[in-house]
């Protein structure tokens, strides 16, 4: 039931808009049909969620790259999917229509490799130097949020207004800090350091 309204919901944002943002369509579009695995040629074509997820030990361990990048592209259920995708559309128009598609799609590259690149860092630091093998090193986590909370960061880093995250009105600039706070008290088994 919330496939079939974000596509509806996608379908007639997209329509509406003056300038149609293609990158943001097709990630949209492609986070999607990951999830749906469809049709049969894509599927056989995708790897498994259990070969895909985000687990540093994994990566480090058995130097298995495609987990640091295509463990973004993947979600664990409707509500992870659509939430993400609801937001990777409000955010990803905005920042395409202001800097243009070439622009944009450098950027969400760059920000798929900096917040994969940076939660596995952490990860093994929090190892490395503290110890501290659970839960951060031997965790599994897919998902889009990492690039989403480093959208959010792009777009109210200069903004002196103030935006609602969940209900609490706060400066824009600390949106992204009040989301993940928010997100770990209330979301249980959310992946801390991938939103970090």
């Amino acid at each position: 039931g919330m496939l079939a309204f974000l596509a509806l919901h996608a379908v007639s944002e997209y329509c509406r808009l003056e300038r149609k943002p293609p990158v943001t369509a097709g990630l949209v579009a492609a986070n999607t049909l990951i999830y749906l695995r469809r049709p049969g040629f894509v599927d056989a074509m995708l790897p498994t969620l259990d070969q895909v997820w985000f687990n540093p030990d994994l990566i480090l361990k058995h130097k298995d790259l495609k987990r640091l990048v295509l463990s973004a592209f993947y979600h664990i259920g409707e509500p992870h999917l659509f939430y993400n995708m609801l937001s990777l559309s409000w955010k990803g128009i905005q920042l395409e229509n202001s800097m243009g598609s070439v622009e944009f799609a450098s950027m969400v590259t760059a920000l798929v490799v900096m917040s994969q690149g940076i939660t596995l860092l952490l990860a093994k630091s929090l190892l490395v130097f503290f110890d501290y093998e659970r839960p951060y090193y031997n965790e599994y986590a897919v998902g889009f949020s990492g690039v989403l909370f480093g959208m959010k960061v792009i777009l109210n880093s200069q903004s002196d207004n103030y935006a609602y995250v969940h209900g609490l009105l706060v400066p824009a600039r600390f949106a992204a800090w009040a989301e993940l706070i928010l997100i770990q008290m209330f979301v249980p088994g959310v992946s801390f350091l991938g939103h970090l």
